[in-house]
């Protein structure tokens, strides 16, 4: 299998998997179209096309599902690992959920559940490659720390380059994107702290 058709091919599981989540978790919890959309702060059309598997979400769309319905983003593709029946630990399975033909990728490697999601993550960008995010939550704060070659950050108007060996901390509600720096492939990783804000149902934005 090609690089394109293995990109391809994780987008269509994925896609499929969050469809019928989607559905699911949506009537169970007994919420129309237009409730999840003003809980979540997506529009109707993207709910829509979500649960019709016609949807190439982003991260940023997955995480604002995950925090309308009270969940990691890893329960939420119920990707959830085994169940330790209350116990303190509990072993999760990382899941990839962006990826390029040209090898970027970012792998969300463990995340808590509930309205208040604390995530690690583990980031591949290769050069020419770039991941752009809408905003987080407000406030939302991410920790990263670069292994291997060189990160351009932007947040809103602000870049900042960090080298392997550095890290940053950034707030980001806002728009915010991952790039390589120079010719050769960025590794880094990332906590994410993102915390879920109530929504009036009653004057939806």
């Amino acid at each position: 299998m090609t690089d394109d058709e293995m990109a391809e091919a994780t987008e269509r599981q994925l896609g499929t998997a969050l469809s019928l989540r989607v559905q699911h978790l949506r009537r169970a919890q007994n919420l129309s179209l237009d409730g999840l959309a003003a809980l979540s702060g997506l529009s109707k059309g993207t709910v829509v096309a979500i649960e019709q598997g016609r949807a190439n979400p982003s991260i940023g769309v997955l995480c604002r599902l995950a925090i309308a319905f009270s969940l990691s983003v890893t329960d939420l593709l119920g990707a959830s690992s085994e169940e330790l029946s209350g116990g303190p630990i509990e072993r999760t399975n990382p899941a990839t959920l962006w990826k390029t033909p040209h090898g970027s990728e970012a792998k969300l490697e463990a995340s808590t559940s509930g309205r208040t999601m604390f995530e690690i993550w583990s980031w591949t960008i290769v050069p020419g490659d770039i991941h752009r995010s809408d905003p987080h939550s407000r406030g939302t704060r991410e920790l990263l720390s670069v292994a291997r070659g060189s990160l351009k950050i932007t947040v809103g108007s602000e870049t900042m380059t960090l080298q392997a060996g550095e890290a940053a901390r950034l707030v980001t509600d806002q728009p915010h994107s991952y790039a390589a720096a120079d010719d050769q492939p960025v590794s880094f990783s990332m906590a994410v702290l993102e915390r879920g804000e109530e929504t009036d149902m009653t004057h939806p934005s």
